[in-house]
């Protein structure tokens, strides 16, 4: 069954859903937005079930190259926002463009189903609509990921995993391993420090921390103003790790391993005080689990601990339990899905949102959003371009840098910004190849 009108539906009301949306609009396509929850925000839905924030929890990325380049957060923001300041900008940011007029709420997608051209979507409000394209954006933190294999043993204490975490209350008086070594695994381990017994804190290898300020400026802006000072990159990146070991930033400055990736080879761990809570011995920093017996653990480095509660900070999985998967083609364990967004074998779906670089949110809500207007004027006038675009899919294998992160689960759909940003561009240019240019629009 076909759409009688070049509509699009996107599922999830969180930033990426509102971000798309908002350049849609703008472009004149037609929208629906479905959102399970009562208001948009996403993971910043604190409230909400699908929320992944807790109590002390601030912005990793600063608000400079957070906020959406033509709509700047409030001034009087700090430098990193916490996340009620986020949600409220986010929902600002809906509402100004007029997302809230296209959004149905309460309304979880229950059912997307391929019927000839189009999509059905059916939902828990009780819609039954057909749709010629969908966009997903129902965000990356959705399903708790676990180690896996799982550590030999047992544990006998009490477990949560980082997406049940609201407060430090929930760890008053307990002795708390805090697992994974990632942003949410150090912030987590400094916030356990306020209510917990003791702090323990296990990690898989060494990594390079970031502080949050350097030069009394936001680290990444620091970063950037450094410009083409120095030759090479490796010149670069001499100094910059030079100054954070100067700074107190340097992990095997108290005892913990060198990392063995270049500086740029992960994704960024922006933490002021984990290593200071280490250095004051507030926080235990350990080697990988080895096994577990009743509540005693045992880690790679020969030692152990009693433990009453692990938390696990694992990450997660993606999850599109309204899609039957089988649609899709995999690569391991995530979607095998050109420029992290297309399906080489589908051509009226995307997946938006499901990319991780090293940069603010801002960038990419606006870099993701005109991609999918490109792609829905290509698409609905039928050009030239949309048919060059779906041939490269099959065949272009762009640079994103994914070689060159270290072999992790997370890291498989992590991207160097830049890379990024230019192939969409490059790509968004191909797509506009015979769409007209509408009036008072400059061509693309």
């Amino acid at each position: 069954m076909s759409n009688e009108a070049p509509k699009v539906a996107i599922i999830g009301g969180g930033p990426t859903g509102i971000g798309v949306a908002r350049e849609l609009i703008d472009g004149d396509v037609e929208v629906d937005l479905y959102e399970a929850e009562a208001d948009f925000g996403g993971v910043w839905n604190g409230d909400a079930d699908c929320g992944r924030t807790y109590e002390s929890l601030h912005l990793i990325s600063p608000k400079f190259n957070t906020q959406v380049p033509d709509f700047s957060m409030p001034e009087d923001y700090p430098p990193y926002p916490n996340h009620r300041q986020v949600l409220a900008y986010i929902r600002s940011y809906a509402k100004a463009f007029g997302v809230d007029k296209r959004a149905h709420f309460n309304a979880a997608v229950e059912s997307l189903t391929q019927e000839g051209e189009s999509w059905r979507l059916k939902t828990s409000a009780g819609h039954d609509v057909y749709y010629p394209l969908v966009i997903v954006c129902n965000g990356l933190q959705r399903v708790p990921r676990y180690p896996d294999p799982a550590y030999p043993g047992d544990f006998t204490g009490e477990v949560l995993h980082a997406r049940d975490y609201k407060s430090a209350d929930q760890l008053c008086g307990k002795h708390v391993l805090v697992v994974g070594g990632g942003n949410s695994g150090c912030d987590i381990a400094v916030d356990a420090i306020r209510t917990a017994t003791s702090v323990t804190h296990s990690t898989r290898r060494g990594y390079y921390y970031q502080p949050k300020f350097i030069s009394g400026k936001p680290t990444p802006q620091w970063m950037m103003e450094l410009g083409n000072k120095f030759a090479t990159k490796e010149e670069t990146f001499a100094y910059i790790r030079e100054v954070f070991r100067l700074a107190g930033y340097d992990g095997t400055d108290y005892g913990l391993p060198e990392p063995d990736y270049p500086l740029d080879g992960a994704h960024p761990v922006m933490n002021s005080l984990l290593l200071y809570h280490i250095g004051h011995g507030d926080v235990a920093p350990k080697d990988d689990i080895e096994k577990f017996a009743g509540k005693i653990v045992h880690f790679k480095d020969g030692t152990s601990a009693e433990i009453d509660l692990i938390l696990y900070a694992t990450g997660y999985r993606r999850d599109f339990p309204f899609l039957d998967t089988a649609l899709l083609e995999w690569k391991g364990s995530i979607p095998d899905l050109f420029l992290h967004s297309t399906p080489r074998n589908l051509d009226n779906i995307l997946f938006m949102g499901f990319i991780n670089a090293a940069g603010g949110l801002g960038d990419g809500l606006k870099t993701q959003g005109l991609f999918v207007l490109s792609y829905a004027r290509a698409f609905f006038g039928k050009t030239a371009g949309l048919r060059k675009f779906l041939a490269a899919k099959k065949q272009d294998v762009p640079d994103l840098g994914q070689t060159y992160f270290i072999d992790s689960y997370r890291h498989q759909w992590e991207a160097d910004l830049w890379k990024l940003l230019s192939h969409m561009r490059r790509y968004r240019e191909m797509l506009a190849e015979g769409a007209p240019v509408r009036e008072g629009e400059p061509a693309q």
